[in-house]
């Protein structure tokens, strides 16, 4: 695979990893004293080497959850954090049959020892500070990261303006998801710009409220489903404006 990366200002990068079927999203934040990398991608890239030839702060790995296209570069680091809950998942996802689903590149080893993140809910990098939201949903262990001096919301594939998918095993309920969003709804005054994981970028915020009404309406069963095939098998998909759920 190829990447390419994104100068967000001088302190914040945008590193995506991609090849013709594939694309994700990486963010290397530094502040005064230290840096994150939110998320590995899928594994195929020298990260270690382009997060140094960014910045010379040592580097901690922020995951947004645990699935196969965000774990894939945790073996380049010396400290991985994740929620505990998504556990299961990153085992799940850091089998080498599960990775070659996305991609049949040589892919970097994933870190087995990673560090739990506990009762932690921010992270300091000195002068920067990165506020944990648990979202459950897409995983039971999904974050977003609230950047508070930027005012920027990284929010993994939580709410991209795409779908978002309830495919996997180890996935939270619809009424989890919606109780997520709201809580991130009822911050917006705190961001005002979303990065996501995948598809556009940035995103306005108000993408988040089209989530809620959606997960609101097929929870009431007022908004309409239909039957989908994926290489993981059969799902649904419900549609609403510019996004979709797919459970």
């Amino acid at each position: 695979m190829q990447y390419r990366v994104e100068t967000l200002d001088s302190r914040t990068w945008l590193i995506e990893e991609y090849d013709e079927n594939n694309s994700v999203y990486m963010y290397l934040l530094a502040g005064e004293e230290k840096a994150v990398l939110i998320d590995t991608g899928f594994g195929t890239i020298d990260l270690k080497e382009i997060c140094a030839a960014l910045t010379p702060l040592p580097v901690t790995v922020l995951l947004t959850h645990g699935h196969a296209d965000h774990i894939g570069g945790t073996g380049y680091f010396e400290t991985v954090l994740l929620r505990e809950e998504d556990k299961e998942i990153y085992g799940l996802h850091s089998d080498e049959n599960m990775r070659s689903a996305f991609t049949k590149e040589s892919l970097c080893p994933v870190k087995k020892d990673i560090t739990f993140l506990g009762d932690t809910t921010e992270l300091k990098l000195g002068g920067r500070t990165l506020e944990i939201l648990p979202t459950p949903g897409h995983s039971v262990g999904s974050i977003c990261i609230l950047d508070r001096e930027r005012r920027w919301l990284f929010t993994g594939d939580s709410c991209c303006k795409a779908h978002v998918l309830f495919l996997f095993p180890y996935s939270g309920t619809l009424s989890e998801y919606k109780n997520a969003m709201e809580m991130l709804w009822q911050r917006r005054d705190e961001y005002d710009l979303t990065w996501p994981g995948h598809h556009a970028k940035p995103v306005e915020k108000d993408i988040i409220l089209q989530f809620i009404e959606a997960a609101e309406l097929l929870g009431e069963g007022k908004l309409a489903s239909r039957v989908c095939e994926s290489p993981f098998g059969s799902y649904r998909l419900a549609e609403y404006k510019d996004i979709g759920i797919e459970f």
